[in-house]
């Protein structure tokens, strides 16, 4: 199955996660469905001065991999900075948020993983 990124509707999100500023959202959600494992693939672009705020996953865990943009990241507690190409992976039990305090918006790719 092929989707195609140009036809996927942009959402604007307000705050996200409890953050601050807001984030486009652009949602693969015809792969949602496949065996009941995947909550979420998502195009994540958050906006200059915006952040989406640290939250624990109880019941899922979730990928962000980097495409463009420096953005940081809180790790569990442990603030870093990321690049393109790297990727955040935070287990079910786990926390994270991202900032983007940078004058660029940060793009990445989100993947939820249902257990």
């Amino acid at each position: 199955m092929i989707i195609r990124g140009e036809a996927l509707e942009q959402k604007i999100v307000e705050k996200p996660r409890d953050g601050r500023g807001r984030a486009i959202m652009m949602a693969y959600d015809a792969a949602a469905g496949f065996a009941g494992e995947i909550g979420i693939i998502a195009m994540m672009q958050v906006e200059p001065d915006s952040e989406i705020g640290y939250h624990k996953h109880e019941d899922d865990m979730e990928m962000y991999l980097i495409l463009d943009g420096i953005p940081r990241v809180n790790d569990n507690g442990t603030m870093e900075v990321l690049n393109p190409g790297d990727l955040l992976i935070t287990k079910k039990g786990e926390s994270h948020g991202l900032i983007n305090d940078t004058a660029e918006p940060v793009t990445f790719l989100a993947m939820i993983l249902k257990h």
